[in-house]
C-alpha cells in the first residue's frame, strides 16, 4: 500500500484512507484531471480490494480502463462523470456488486449502456445528465432495480414549462406601487433587461475573474459581446433561448465543491433570485436591448426582479447621487441632487465635495486602511511603500509599474488586488481586511483618470456609478492614516534568530525526509506552515516536538490523517501565535482540547472524525479568536456547538448532517399522483431540480442544507452521500498560501 500511494502521489493524484485506522482507500485523480488516462489505474492495481472510492471524473480514462477498475471488487462509489465512457465501459461494472454509486454524467452512454447495470442490485445512486439516456432507458432500469434513485436531469419539455404563467405587473408581484427602498414599479418596467439586471448581477459575480483586467479561460464577460462569444469552450457560455444548454449556468449550478462551479467556492455566491433572471433572460432569448416592460414574465420572475433591483444594483439602476453641486451655495442642491438624497446612497457635503481631493481624501484613505501595515513608513514588504505619492509611483523590487497613470490594468497594485484570494501574490493578504468593489472601483477610476496628485473630485471627470461612490466615500469620517495602522496591525512573531534560521533549516531537513513540507506562509515573511499530508502515516507526536524551538513561527499546521495524539498537543500549545490547525482524523480527544484553549489568535479549528465531545469544546471558550469550528462525526452535539457559540463571539461551530437529515437528502423524490383522464393543468412554474447529495468529500456548507434546490437551473448531480465517512470540510476562509 505505501508503495502504491508513493506512485499514486508522485503522478500528483490523491490515495487516502476513508478515515483514521481504517484500511478501505480513496482515490482521486481531480488535480491531474486532464493527464491522467487508463494508464494512470496500474498504480492503483496491486491495491485494488483496497479502493471503495474511485474519483475519475473529467479524466482520460476510457472504456479499455474500465477494465481495470472492474478488478476492484471492494468499490463502492464510481465517479465517470465528464469522461468519454460509453455502453462498451459499462459491460466492466456488471461485477461490482458491492457498488451503490455511480456517476456518468456528461459521457457517452445510452439505454442500452445502463441496461447492462441490472445486476448491482446494491445501486442506490445513479445519475445520467446529459446522456443518451432516454426517460424511458431510465423507466426499464427502474423497473429492475426499483431502490435505485435514477436522476436523469431536466428536459427541453421541462424548460418550456416554466414560462407558461401569465406575466403580472411588478405592483401585483410585491403588493405595492412602490418597492421598499424608493424604486417603483413604473421605473422597474422600464429598465433594459441586459444593462439594468443582467450587466450588474455579472459585474458583481463573474467580472472579477472574467472582465476586462482578467478572462480566466479565455472568458470575458464583461462585455454582450464578449459574453456571446464566450471563452476557451466555444460560444457556449450563453446560448439564447437555452438556459439549460449555456455553460454560464451550467457551471453556476455544479456543486460547490467541483473545481468547475463558478463562482469560486471562496467568492461571492449568486442568489437563488439571481440565478432565476439570468436563467428567465437567457430563455427569453438573451437580448441586449429588451425593456422589462415588453420581457414576458410571471409571478416568480417579478419577485426576483423586486429582489436583485432593490438590494443589488440598486446605485447602479435607481436614482444615483449627482454630483456635488460646485456652483451653487451649499445648502441649496439642485432638484436631482435633492431627488437623488432621498432614495440612494448619502450626498456628499457639497462644499467638502467642492474642497476635496482625490488622492488625499478618498485614495489615501483606502490605501491607508488595506495597505500601510504591510508598505508603509514602518514597514516596506518587497522594497515597496505607498503611504507618500512619491513612494506609490516609484513601486518596488519590481520598479515602476506598481501605479500605471491611465492604466489600471497595467498597474500591478490592481492586479494584485484582482487576484484570486488563494493565490500568494493576492493583496492584501487573506487574513487582513480586504479592499471592497467599492473600493477597488473607485481606485481604477482615480487611475485611469490619470492618477492625480492633486485633482479636486469636483473638477474630475465622474460617471455616474463614481458620483454615487464619492458621495459614500466622502460622507466618512476622515481617520488619520497612523491610526488605521495601528488598528489593524497584528501581533507578529519575533524575527529568527541566527540559530533559530539554522534550527529551521535543520528541522525542515528532518521533516522532508518523512515527505512533511515545512514551509514560509508567504514571500517576506519568516513564519511558517506546516503539512503532513504526504507524511499523515508516520507523523505522530515525537515528530511534531521538532518544532518546539520555532514553535512561535509556526502560523498554521495540518496534521489531519497523521498519528498525533493528545500528548502532542503539549506542542501546539506552544505556538502562540497559530492561526489555523487541522487535527481531523487523527486520534485527539476532549483531554487534548483543554490544552488548545490558550491559543488566543487560532481561528480555525477542524475536529472532523475525531472523539471529542461537548465537554471538550467547552474548554475552547479561551481562544476568543476562534471563528470557524469544525466537528462533523464527532460527540459533538447541536446544543454543546450553540453554548459554545455563545461563549465566543462570531464563531461558528458546524456539526454537520445528522443521520435523519441525511437519510431525507438522499431519499428519492415521491412518486407522483396518478394524472386524471382529463388533461392536466400545466405547472406555472418550473419543478424545482432533485437536490443532489452530498459529494463523498463531505462538503455541506452552512448546516448542511443544499444549494442545489435552491436554483431554477440545471444543476451537474453532485455526488450521492456514500457509506463510507466524508473526508474534512474545505476550509471557508483561505490563508495567505495556496492549497491546503
Amino acid at each position: 500500500m505505501v508503495e502504491a500511494i508513493q506512485k499514486v502521489e508522485a503522478a500528483g493524484a490523491s490515495l487516502l484512507p476513508i478515515a483514521s485506522g481504517v484500511s478501505s482507500y480513496r482515490f482521486t485523480a481531480l488535480n491531474v484531471a486532464k493527464e491522467f488516462g487508463d494508464a494512470g489505474l496500474d498504480a492503483l492495481l496491486p491495491v485494488a480490494d483496497s479502493i471503495v472510492s474511485l474519483d475519475l471524473a473529467r479524466t482520460q480514462v476510457t472504456d479499455a480502463g474500465l477494465a481495470k477498475v472492474a478488478k476492484m471488487s471492494a468499490l463502492k462509489e464510481l465517479r465517470l462523470d465528464n469522461t468519454g465512457i460509453g455502453d462498451a465501459g459499462l459491460v466492466h461494472l456488471t461485477g461490482l456488486k458491492n457498488l451503490e454509486y455511480l456517476n456518468v454524467y456528461g459521457s457517452k452512454v445510452t439505454d442500452g449502456g445502463i441496461q447492462k447495470l441490472a445486476g448491482l442490485s446494491n445501486l442506490k445512486a445513479l445519475y445520467v445528465w446529459q446522456t443518451g439516456v432516454t426517460k424511458a432507458g431510465v423507466a426499464q432500469l427502474k423497473g429492475k432495480l426499483p431502490k435505485a434513485h435514477i436522476n436523469n436531469g431536466w428536459s427541453a419539455e421541462d424548460d418550456a414549462k416554466a414560462v407558461t404563467a401569465a406575466p403580472v405587473t411588478l405592483a401585483a408581484a410585491t403588493g405595492k406601487a412602490e418597492i421598499k427602498g424608493g424604486i417603483d414599479a413604473k421605473a422597474m418596467a422600464s429598465l433594459v433587461v441586459y444593462k439594468d439586471v443582467v450587466a450588474p448581477i455579472l459585474a458583481n459575480k463573474c467580472n472579477g475573474c472574467h472582465g476586462a483586467e482578467k478572462s480566466k479561460g479565455k472568458l470575458k464577460m464583461h462585455t454582450f459581446a464578449d459574453l456571446l462569444k464566450g471563452g476557451s469552450e466555444g460560444e457556449v457560455t450563453v446560448i439564447a433561448g437555452k438556459a439549460a444548454e449555456s455553460l454560464l449556468l451550467k457551471r453556476v449550478a455544479l456543486p460547490m465543491d467541483d473545481d468547475e462551479h463558478m463562482p469560486p467556492e471562496d467568492k461571492e455566491q449568486l442568489t437563488k433570485e439571481e440565478v432565476a433572471l439570468l436563467q428567465w433572460w437567457i430563455n427569453e432569448g438573451a437580448s441586449e436591448t429588451q425593456t422589462l416592460e415588453k420581457a414576458k414574465r410571471n409571478a416568480e420572475i417579478d419577485g426576483a426582479l423586486a429582489v436583485v433591483l432593490k438590494d443589488k444594483v440598486k446605485p447602479a439602476v435607481g436614482a444615483v447621487p449627482a454630483a456635488a453641486p460646485t456652483e451653487k451655495p451649499a445648502g441649496k442642491p439642485a432638484a436631482a441632487t435633492e431627488k437623488a438624497t432621498a432614495t440612494a446612497a448619502p450626498a456628499a457635503n457639497a462644499v467638502a465635495a467642492a474642497k476635496a481631493i482625490v488622492y488625499r481624501d478618498v485614495v489615501t484613505p483606502i490605501l491607508a486602511e488595506k495597505c500601510y501595515s504591510c508598505h508603509g513608513e514602518e514597514k516596506g514588504k518587497g522594497k515597496l511603500r505607498m503611504h507618500t505619492f512619491a513612494d506609490l509611483k516609484k513601486g518596488g523590487s519590481e520598479g515602476e509599474v506598481n501605479l500605471v497613470a491611465g492604466k489600471s490594468a497595467d498597474s500591478l497594485m490592481i492586479q494584485r488586488i484582482l487576484l484570486s484570494t488563494d493565490d500568494d501574490e493576492h493583496m492584501p493578504p487573506t487574513d487582513e481586511p480586504q479592499v471592497t468593489k467599492e473600493e477597488l472601483a473607485l481606485l481604477k477610476w482615480w487611475i485611469d483618470n490619470g492618477a492625480s496628485e492633486t485633482e479636486t473630485v469636483a473638477a474630475a471627470k465622474k460617471t455616474p456609478e463614481v458620483e454615487g461612490l464619492l458621495a459614500v466615500a466622502l460622507t466618512k469620517v476622515p481617520v488619520k492614516p497612523v491610526d488605521l495602522v495601528q488598528k489593524i496591525e497584528k501581533p507578529k512573531a519575533k524575527p529568527l534568530t541566527e540559530e533559530q534560521k539554522k534550527k529551521v533549516a535543520e528541522i525542515t531537513t528532518k521533516l522532508s525526509a518523512l515527505n512533511a513540507t515545512l514551509m514560509p506562509l508567504a514571500q517576506d515573511t519568516e513564519q511558517l506552515r506546516l503539512s503532513v499530508i504526504n507524511a499523515a502515516s508516520q507523523f505522530g507526536d515525537k515528530e511534531l516536538a521538532l518544532l518546539e524551538p520555532i514553535a512561535e513561527q509556526i502560523l498554521w499546521l495540518d496534521l489531519a490523517r497523521s498519528q498525533v495524539t493528545d500528548a502532542g498537543l503539549d506542542t501546539i500549545a506552544k505556538m502562540v501565535h497559530l492561526g489555523r490547525l487541522h487535527l481531523e482524523n487523527t486520534q485527539v480527544t476532549d483531554a487534548g482540547l483543554a490544552k488548545l484553549g490558550s491559543l488566543r489568535e487560532l481561528a480555525y479549528l477542524n475536529l472532523y472524525g475525531t472523539k471529542v465531545t461537548d465537554g471538550g469544546i467547552a474548554k475552547l471558550e479561551g481562544a476568543k479568536e476562534l471563528k470557524k469550528l469544525f466537528v462533523w462525526q464527532t460527540g459533538v452535539t447541536k446544543a454543546g456547538a450553540t453554548a459554545l457559540e455563545g461563549k465566543v463571539a462570531g464563531l461558528v461551530v458546524n456539526v454537520g448532517l445528522s443521520e435523519a437529515e441525511i437519510a431525507k437528502l438522499t431519499a428519492p423524490p415521491p412518486a407522483p399522483p396518478p394524472a386524471p383522464k382529463a388533461e392536466a393543468a400545466k405547472p406555472a412554474t418550473k419543478p424545482q431540480a432533485d437536490a443532489a447529495p452530498p459529494k463523498n468529500k463531505g462538503e455541506v456548507k452552512g448546516k448542511g442544507k443544499p444549494k442545489a434546490a435552491d436554483s431554477a437551473v440545471k444543476a451537474a448531480p453532485a455526488t450521492a452521500q456514500p457509506v463510507v465517512p466524508a473526508p474534512a470540510p474545505k476550509p471557508e476562509v483561505k490563508p495567505e498560501t495556496k492549497g491546503n
